[in-house]
């Protein structure tokens, strides 16, 4: 039932006073629980109904730190299925890795035998050069001249009278 009128401020602050009272009680309800279970974890012992509720704040307790545990248990889950992830990823890129790696050697391989035939390679730089060039496209630095077989391209010696392959006789 509402109340107007002249009185309503005295209402509202008796009402007030009575809610700040019930706060003051509810604070000094919660001191009384910690002082009580301070006691009760002390060993002291009270009548049935406090230890009932003791018991019940105990499993309470015990369900906490089960819970806890599981928390624990799957923060560690986590960070090793992380780790797990870590450890395939640098796999891979070890195997990527490894397989450019040799795909650059076959590439290279491919390379020399193309344009080295057979592996020359310039004496001053080691660049890949072919029989017909006279100078290193790399370097520039003069090629030494090989004789070579007129009838099958061999290369042979200026000592040579017959070519070694076909046995053209060599001028």
């Amino acid at each position: 039932m509402a109340f107007f009128g002249p009185h309503n401020a005295e209402i509202n602050q008796v009402n007030a006073q009575i809610k700040a009272e019930n706060g003051k009680i509810s604070g000094y309800q919660y001191t009384l629980g910690v002082m009580l279970l301070k006691k009760l974890d002390e060993g002291m012992v009270f009548d049935d109904e406090i230890m009932q509720q003791y018991e019940a704040v105990k499993a309470s307790r015990t369900a906490i730190e089960n819970a806890n545990a599981e928390l624990a248990r799957i923060q560690q889950l986590i960070a090793d299925e992380e780790a797990a992830r870590q450890a395939e990823k640098e796999r891979k890129q070890a195997e990527a890795a490894t397989l450019r790696a040799a795909r650059a050697a076959e590439l290279a391989a491919k390379a020399n035998s193309f344009f080295g035939k057979g592996g020359k390679k310039c004496p001053s730089c080691g660049n890949a050069v072919t029989d017909d060039m006279a100078f290193c496209n790399k370097c520039g630095t003069k090629l030494p001249v090989q004789k070579t077989c007129p009838n099958c391209g061999n290369i042979v010696s200026d000592d040579m009278a017959f070519c070694n392959k076909c046995g053209t006789k060599l001028s």
